[in-house]
């Protein structure tokens, strides 16, 4: 038997390993604690307070603001209130959110298989495509609209237009033409999503894209058959992130088009909130309960599509066991 069992001393060795594992969890902790402070001063407490806040009527005077319980009426507003600008806003904001999630997938799906084929400059086209996505947003948008605002403000691309005898094209007041310019930035700045998509493509087998195309498979087929099955997980977080980014859409509503002009055609949901919880006096309490409501629709949309992730696995899974037989 062990000597130091006997008097029920600890091993020296074992004495400096606890304390070694003592000082690598306060040394994990303390890097950990910025942002664990962050999630908890700037996440969850807002959040808590806004749930807070939407049971109540607040009203700002001169001495601070008063609040008022009244319940679930904040919610019974929204839906029931014929005058309430929720529905139409939300309306406005999920129509962009499904057509720009569109968009961006399939395009920036499209450039990372054309990227990731071997050629001449294909590093630089990479860098020049990620590039304008690590520009922050507000400036991304001021710079368009100084190119896109009339000729008279001397916008770039109508002065090019009429300089080749074409009628210039109301970018930011016609109701068409402001939604193609948002669709047009959205794309302008996915580049992250291009790069991840590339990263995916690399671990993409090479040996069974020889074997379809050994069969006489095309292009298509090796997509179907082998890319589209590896990157499939990565794509629908792609989905997932780029949905709720197009719901979150707000400063290009704001610098391009003043707060949803032309006819509130872009006043967006989070344009919306913004203005009753800051603009407007005594809406607080309704504009954090149309946040929770944005916030539940956000997350049945993205259960829905955990669903259909779902499903597609579970039709994978059969077809697989049917070609084993």
């Amino acid at each position: 038997m062990n000597p130091e069992s006997k008097t029920g001393t600890v091993p020296l060795s074992i004495k400096k390993h606890a304390k070694g594992a003592t000082k690598e969890a306060v040394a994990g902790y303390l890097f950990a604690a910025p942002a664990i402070i962050g999630f908890l001063v700037l996440t969850l407490y807002p959040m808590l307070a806004s749930l807070f806040y939407s049971f109540h009527k607040i009203t700002v005077m001169s001495g601070g603001q008063v609040m008022e319980w009244i319940g679930l009426d904040n919610f019974r507003y929204i839906f029931s209130n014929p005058g309430s600008e929720f529905k139409k806003s939300m309306t406005v904001t999920l129509v962009y959110a499904f057509i720009n999630v569109a968009l961006v997938i399939g395009f920036c799906l499209l450039v990372a298989l054309l990227l990731n084929r071997k050629f001449l400059g294909r590093n630089m086209l990479r860098a020049v495509f990620f590039l304008p996505s690590v520009i922050p947003m507000l400036a991304t948008t001021i710079v368009w609209q100084m190119l896109l605002q009339n000729q008279a403000k001397g916008g770039l691309v109508n002065w090019l237009l009429l300089q080749l005898n074409i009628p210039p094209i109301d970018f930011l007041t016609d109701p068409v033409h402001i939604f193609e310019t948002l669709f047009i930035m959205s794309l302008w700045t996915c580049g992250g999503t291009i790069v991840v998509f590339i990263a995916t493509l690399q671990d993409v087998p090479g040996e069974l894209l020889e074997a379809i195309e050994m069969d006489g498979g095309n292009a298509w087929h090796k997509f179907r058959k082998v890319t589209y099955p590896t990157i499939k997980p990565v794509l629908f977080f792609q989905l997932i992130m780029c949905m709720m980014t197009s719901i979150q859409i707000y400063t290009q509503s704001v610098v391009l088009s003043r707060n949803g002009a032309p006819d509130r055609m872009t006043y967006f949901i989070n344009v919306m909130i913004y203005d009753h919880s800051f603009v407007q006096v005594g809406m607080r309490g309704l504009a954090s309960a149309e946040a929770w409501i944005v916030f539940l629709i956000t997350m049945a949309i993205t259960g829905i599509l955990f669903y259909f992730q779902g499903a597609l696995k579970k039709d994978d899974s059969m077809g697989t066991r049917k070609r084993v037989r």
